[in-house]
């Protein structure tokens, strides 16, 4: 793992263990003293079958889990969705895209033959509602973990927000405009300085552009997606390549944003999606109660320590967003541990 990967998931660490009015009771390994304390025992190798009786709801990461870019489907996963399918378990995908609406991304992951609906499908994009709706009317954030990663929660004042300087794909758009916000042009500035980033489509131009707004008082960063690196398609050998994304981009920003207008504290900064607890919060309301949920995915720092967070088991996929030969490095580095690794 980059040693800016490390330094970006162990400050979504610190933010989430920073807020104290978080309702979630987190998961035991997580708990130090606790004779459930797992942080030194050796997860389980398992396949899908032997956790099939063990849950009654799976939750699936997305891109980087089961599917890629296009129609590039991973090995083992059609497998593992339809024995959960016929074995009548709750299903979710539980996303950090922001690239559209959970209606489309419902529509793209049936494309590859997932065919989660729109009710089983939660993107960290559609948390933005709430948080529009926080900031227009001023109200603290403290008490909604999920949403800010401010120290104190605040709203300096309330804002208008129909307009934001937005870098990502063309599609997320339809993100903003469900909130009655529009994207300035690409060489404009918003009403009021607000940035939002759901992928890192950024370019010179437009990254200094981004830096200028939130250098100025009362800046705001909005972090749509906050995986901050993915993997790609693996080449013609099975090598995976795995590059900086949104959460990255916006990492940089936020550091950049720093200046003597703003006292050297730089833009206020809001993550949506894994790891923070509103999308768990969102996936537990959308469950029977009292469900025993598995979280698979292929990142610790999101969906490892988001299941933790949320109280849920977590099983790692090796060799995607974490690399076999840096996994215990990984989990060392930054804490964190899955209940199993899951093999395809």
């Amino acid at each position: 793992m980059e040693r800016f990967e490390t330094e970006i998931y162990l400050r979504y660490k610190q933010i989430i263990e920073s807020q104290k009015t978080c309702s979630f009771i987190c998961h035991p390994g997580l708990v130090p003293g606790s004779p459930f304390h797992r942080e030194n025992a050796q997860p389980r190798r398992v396949h899908m079958a032997d956790l099939l009786d063990r849950y009654d709801a799976f939750s699936f990461d997305g891109y980087g889990t089961l599917y890629n870019r296009g129609s590039f489907v991973y090995p083992g996963a059609m497998e593992w969705f339809k024995m959960l399918r016929r074995a009548g378990k709750h299903l979710r995908l539980v996303t950090n895209a922001a690239s559209d609406v959970d209606e489309v991304l419902a529509r793209d992951a049936d494309k590859r033959g997932f065919d989660f609906s729109t009710e089983e499908t939660i993107s960290s994009g559609s948390l933005l509602r709430g948080l529009v709706e926080l900031l227009r009317r001023g109200e603290r954030a403290d008490g909604n973990a999920a949403l800010n990663g401010t120290t104190d929660g605040t709203a300096a004042k309330s804002l208008d927000l129909r307009e934001v300087y937005y870098i990502g794909r063309e599609t997320g758009k339809n993100v903003l405009a469900k909130c009655g916000i529009e994207a300035v042009a690409m060489d404009a500035e918003p009403a009021e300085p607000v940035v939002a980033i759901s992928s890192a489509k950024d370019t010179p131009e437009t990254y200094a552009r981004a830096v200028k707004i939130l250098q100025k008082p009362g800046a705001i960063l909005l972090v749509l997606n906050s995986d901050a690196w993915a993997p790609k398609i693996p080449d013609e050998n099975g090598v995976t390549v795995r590059e900086p994304v949104s959460g990255a981009l916006s990492e940089r920003l936020r550091r950049d944003s720093a200046c003597e207008a703003n006292a050297g504290d730089g833009c206020t900064t809001y993550y949506l999606g894994k790891p923070f607890p509103q999308i768990w919060k969102r996936v537990k309301a959308s469950l029977p109660a009292g469900s025993r949920v598995l979280m698979i995915g292929d990142t610790l720092g999101t969906d490892v320590f988001g299941a933790k967070v949320a109280g849920f088991d977590s099983a790692l996929v090796v060799g995607r967003n974490v690399p076999a030969a840096e996994l215990e490095a990984d989990e060392i580095a930054l804490g964190i541990r899955p209940d199993y690794y899951l093999i395809p």
